[in-house]
């Protein structure tokens, strides 16, 4: 399809009313009621198969079904239609599109500022949850700044620079324990997610090895438990929280093109929306935002079955996809995310809602 070049006068009357909508969102923007804490979670390679997959083998019982406000995300990085997990995460955490590959740094490769950090100097809680390394791609985008995500060991040395009150994941061999400790954390491992309160900051580490365990395999009811004191711990913070949640290992099922694998993953990771919602339900001042970075897999559900309980799924590949993904919100603010937006929004309007001074960001 070719497309005809249009007059400038035409570009400028576009550019005009692009302005008037502008002002006009910042108008209606002051009648909305702000959160001043925030709960991301992120089902990484999560698109609406992998949704009504799970929900078919719930009965409908997902919390998302629970959700009135949704809306879609266009997930293209920087330099690709199709996205990876980190250009996906720094979209969210930055408010940068940026190249496939990297962590918390725009297309030249300079760090760009992160919700997180910004979060951090307005001395509000803040927290990282996540079923695989903290080092991963996803939750790196929010604490590190590299050119590559490959670069573990760079990407943790990062995080020691950043005072989160709450890390719990995988990736223990990637860090210098004694040097946690020294900053102040108290550092455990373990499916139980429990600590003692006398210390001001909590890394909490599922075992000795890199990533947790598949949920079939014995991970259990890690990441609801992670979630929810996670939640309680930064809800201490009068100043509010900002926490990001990652359910991982729904991405790996669909590179593995492993229905089983994927659908499962996604109904823990639901557990841990649950939780969210629940806390946000009772508070009244949280935000809850439920997306992915991308869809995995080009997953179809292609027949099924409601009296058997069954599904026949097909895969068209075992690589990211650049369908757009859902997002969810439920509490003050969220009528923000309803439409159409890119990934990059989502970083705005949680800026917006929760007050940060982006200057010249």
């Amino acid at each position: 399809m070719k497309f005809l070049k249009q007059p400038i006068s035409l570009i400028i009357a576009l550019s005009l009313l692009m302005f008037n909508c502008s002002a006009g969102a910042k108008a209606i923007d002051k009648k909305i009621v702000k959160p001043f804490k925030v709960i991301l979670l992120i089902g990484d390679g999560m698109g609406l198969a992998q949704i009504s997959a799970a929900s078919h083998y719930t009965n409908g019982e997902l919390c998302l079904n629970l959700f009135n406000v949704i809306g879609l995300v266009k997930t293209s990085s920087g330099n690709d239609y199709i996205t990876d997990s980190a250009a996906g995460a720094t979209a969210y955490s930055s408010g940068v599109k940026t190249y496939n590959g990297a962590i918390g740094v725009g297309m030249d490769s300079l760090p760009v500022k992160t919700i997180l950090e910004y979060a951090l100097a307005q001395h509000m809680g803040t927290g990282l949850v996540t079923t695989c390394s903290i080092t991963h791609a996803t939750p790196a985008a929010f604490f590190s700044h590299q050119p590559s995500r490959s670069m573990d060991a760079a990407i943790a040395n990062d995080l020691y620079s950043h005072p989160i009150d709450v890390v719990i994941g995988g990736g223990k061999p990637y860090f210098d324990i004694i040097k946690l400790q020294q900053l102040g954390y108290q550092v455990s491992s373990g499916n139980a997610i429990q600590w003692t309160m006398d210390y001001p900051k909590y890394f909490y580490f599922y075992n000795d090895s890199i990533h947790p365990p598949k949920w079939s395999e014995g991970r259990g009811d890690f990441l609801v438990n992670a979630t929810s004191r996670a939640i309680k711990t930064l809800d201490q913070n009068k100043n509010g929280f900002f926490l990001m949640v990652e359910g991982s290992q729904i991405d790996w099922g669909g590179h593995d093109n492993d229905f089983d694998y994927t659908v499962k993953e996604t109904i823990d990771f639901d557990k841990a929306v649950r939780a969210a919602y629940e806390f946000a339900k009772k508070d009244g001042h949280t935000l809850v935002l439920v997306t992915a970075d991308h869809e995995t897999g080009g997953l179809a559900l292609n027949h099924g079955s409601l009296k058997n309980h069954t599904i026949e799924p097909a895969y068209t590949t075992g690589h990211h996809t650049g369908i757009m993904v859902p997002i969810y919100a439920y509490g003050p603010g969220s009528e923000l995310f309803a439409g159409t937006i890119e990934n990059t929004k989502v970083f705005y309007n949680i800026c917006q809602l929760l007050g940060f001074n982006l200057g010249a960001h």
